[in-house]
């Protein structure tokens, strides 16, 4: 009985562990802006990731401040420091993730240009390794913001040239964080790999029959694939240009809820042959979730859509990537007695993790 005991504790914290981690680290985002003799910054961090670099109980807002200019650091091409200060601290608490935001004027040492300069910021970076700061520039309030590109732990500089006008630039990096984030989102891979789980399979009688055939899974993969990526798709323009955008808990527990659903399905057929519309569904939920990791980025025209674009690309790569790995190991395992079990018990697995994150949602 002890035994049993230590089995179902271990699984439950497993299950835990991997909930905590259920979608990317929280991005940082800096948003640079061309005044006459100075640049304005304004930072947005997460205070779930900054509160890993620095203890903030206890911590004033004058201190925090001397942190962050601390840790902002512009160089001019010479290699003279900017003189940063920091002009105004918000606490954004109305909705998660809570952030904290930060009005920063930047000044270059005399003589040097104010449009070529070496950009770096590790505030969160330099404690936590995994942290990702986006930085995009716009020449003034009413200009289009464009993507200069992203640091990390292992760059934790940009060099910022306020002259490029180049629509393309940033393609690359906001390429590579869409590639991040379904690559650490694990309840939008849960989603889909659940979903996938019978793709091999032929449904009669409201159960699980047996294998039906690599076109079956083929053609089953394609359908599912393709609703998900065009629901997604949608939703991510959309919310990207601002034209919807809904509260991002009940975005984050309607994506927990289509875990639990495709689990069910996983273990029983509830919508057998309309896989493709369940998908199509979901995926208009799960690209409001992506949606979210640009819009603070405030692009606009052309610089928008090469960025939903490359953030969208990033995305299917990484998925697609996943599926092809999945595939043949999906039909290695459908010819087997023992699929049934193995299927069984990863719905399982998924609708547990689906009812924690919802329990963590609400």
């Amino acid at each position: 009985m002890a035994a049993v005991s230590k089995r179902l504790l271990a699984l439950c914290l497993l299950l835990w562990a991997t909930a905590v981690g259920a979608h990317p680290s929280p991005q940082s985002e800096v948003l640079l802006e061309s005044r006459q003799d100075s640049i304005h910054a304004e930072l947005v961090l997460p205070l779930d990731e900054l509160k890993l670099a620095i203890p903030l109980d206890g911590v004033s807002d004058a201190a925090l401040a001397q942190y962050l200019a601390a840790h902002v650091r512009p160089l001019a091409p010479d290699g003279r420091a900017w003189l940063v200060k920091v002009e105004r601290l918000r606490w954004q608490r109305t909705q998660q993730p809570f952030d904290l935001l930060a009005d920063m004027t930047l000044r270059p040492p005399p003589g040097a240009p104010l449009d070529r300069f070496s950009f770096g910021d590790d505030a969160i970076a330099h404690q936590v390794p995994s942290h990702l700061t986006v930085v995009a520039l716009r020449s003034g309030p009413d200009a289009p913001s464009r993507v200069l590109g992203t640091l990390h732990y292992g760059q934790r500089s940009l060099e910022v040239q306020c002259a490029d006008p180049r629509w393309w630039a940033g393609f690359a990096d906001l390429f590579q964080l869409g590639m991040q984030h379904i690559a650490e989102g694990t309840d939008h891979l849960l989603f889909l790999l659940t979903l996938l789980l019978p793709a091999a399979l032929l449904a009669q009688d409201g159960k699980w029959q047996g294998y039906g055939g690599t076109r079956h899974l083929l053609a089953y993969l394609l359908k599912v694939v393709t609703a998900f990526t065009l629901g997604h798709s949608v939703t991510l323009m959309l919310g990207a240009l601002g034209t919807l955008s809904l509260p991002e808990q009940p975005v984050e527990f309607a994506i927990a809820l289509s875990i639990l659903f495709s689990a069910v399905h996983a273990w029983r057929p509830i919508f057998p042959r309309r896989e493709a519309w369940v998908a199509f569904g979901f995926g208009l939920v799960h690209g409001l979730a992506f949606a979210s990791a640009i819009r603070a980025l405030q692009l606009s025209g052309a610089r928008l859509v090469a960025g939903v674009l490359a953030f969208n690309l990033g995305i299917e790569v990484m998925q697609a990537l996943v599926i092809a790995l999945a595939a043949p190991l999906l039909i290695w395992l459908a010819r087997r007695p023992s699929y049934r079990r193995v299927r069984q018990a990863a719905a399982l697995l998924a609708a547990a993790m689906a009812v924690i994150w919802m329990a963590q949602r609400v």
